[in-house]
């Protein structure tokens, strides 16, 4: 990559992140690594807004797994199907029947 295309590059995310994007956010419009942008975010004296936890956000993911806890299956065979931990299956078992 060019020294000017680097700088429009590094231009982009300075801009992408003082208009709230988080780090994950970025790396996906750029087109490289989280870590990467946190380095040069770092760099830039730049604070990315933080990115919130799938829980919190209410993802599909989530969604799909509790309907199927719901529907009673195994929160190992949940964890294989969604590609997730099944510590993960729990976390959005503890909080479903917290509410």
């Amino acid at each position: 990559m060019t020294q000017i295309k680097t700088a429009e590059r590094n231009n982009k995310i300075k801009e992408l992140a003082k208009n709230g994007k988080t780090a994950t956010e970025i790396s996906e419009i750029i087109g490289i690594k989280r870590k990467r942008v946190l380095q040069l975010l770092r760099s830039f004296r730049i604070k990315p807004k933080r990115d919130l936890h799938p829980l919190q956000i209410r993802s599909e993911k989530a969604q799909n797994i509790i309907n199927e806890l719901k529907n009673g299956t195994k929160q190992s065979d949940i964890a294989r199907k969604y590609n997730v931990t099944r510590q993960y299956v729990s976390q959005i078992k503890y909080k479903l029947e917290s509410k």
